[in-house]
């Protein structure tokens, strides 16, 4: 059917309309949220290892283990102030290992019978890399047994965890937008097969292969378009949601929320996105079902 020079064959108001549309947004929300999770994930371990860095921790011995006096705490935290790259150092206070502590112990416990070894936070001048073994060394003429350790290296098992779960969530990016293809192919397939006596006529009397996907090209043009721009706005209402959540609570590894906003700018191109893969897509199908017609 012909109509301002288009060949008009899936009229406005089909079910494809209105349920094409709404499997889009579905799985763009799922496909936004899942990118927004990975993206948190990544700017969480980034924040986290930026606070971390250039930061040291000093461990005497507990007092089974032969316990230190606090003149003993007091020459040790003296000599790493005076170690050379080390901006500040200071005795980990015990109100701040019980907090530490509270949620293995419970909340209220007091630490001040267990034999809790002594800690002292260092703080490297940024860029500086302390020599963790030699700093170690230079310690036991003060305390036997005394241990340093960079706090930036306990991060190991959980940037590992963090990378698994990241992949997880691109994976699920990959599969959803596999299925988005796969429901575009289906959508397309069925308006050819709705279609196909119209299309098989036109085709004979020499329409070519392109008129008839322009037209299916142009309408999930506008299809995806739609799902794209409901399911990102969907789950803009989730992320804010989430960030309103997160705001009330104190935790190291929650990203720095400007940092985390601006890396979501992106994802504001998966409407466009998610429009022109719509629109390859059927494009694709329909040539290929044109060329198999005798």
């Amino acid at each position: 059917m012909m109509r301002s020079g288009r060949l008009r064959l899936l009229p406005e108001g089909a079910l494809s309309n209105r349920l094409v549309p709404a499997i889009i947004a579905v799985m763009v929300m799922l496909l936004t949220l899942a990118a927004a999770a990975a993206i948190g994930i990544d700017r969480s371990l980034d924040s986290f290892q930026t606070e971390l860095a250039g930061r040291y921790t000093v461990e005497l011995p507990t007092a089974e283990a032969g316990a230190v006096d606090d003149e003993t705490v007091a020459k040790v935290v003296d000599l790493l102030a005076e170690t050379e790259g080390v901006i500040a150092a200071e005795e980990v206070p015990a109100p701040t290992l019980q907090r530490l502590l509270e949620p293995w112990l419970g909340r209220g416990t007091s630490v001040g019978d267990l034999p809790l070894p002594v800690l002292i936070d260092i703080v490297a001048t940024p860029g500086t890399r302390l020599d963790a073994a030699a700093l170690a060394a230079k310690l036991q003429d003060l305390v036997k047994g005394a241990r340093v350790e960079a706090a930036v290296d306990s991060m190991d098992e959980i940037a590992d965890v963090a990378a698994a779960v990241e992949l997880g969530a691109y994976s699920v990016v990959g599969l959803v937008a596999f299925c988005l293809v796969a429901v575009v192919v289906f959508a397309t397939r069925a308006g050819l097969a709705t279609h196909h006596p119209i299309i098989e006529i036109v085709h004979q009397i020499g329409a070519r292969e392109q008129v008839v996907a322009r037209e299916f090209q142009r309408h999930f043009l506008v299809l995806g378009g739609l799902g794209g721009l409901a399911g990102v706005a969907v789950a803009g209402l989730v992320i804010y949601g989430l960030i309103l959540f997160a705001g009330s609570l104190d935790s190291p590894f929650l990203p720095a929320l400007d940092d985390f906003l601006l890396g979501l700018v992106p994802l504001a191109l998966i409407p466009a996105a998610v429009a022109a893969l719509t629109t390859v897509t059927a494009g694709i199908t329909v040539g290929r079902a044109m060329r198999r017609m005798v």
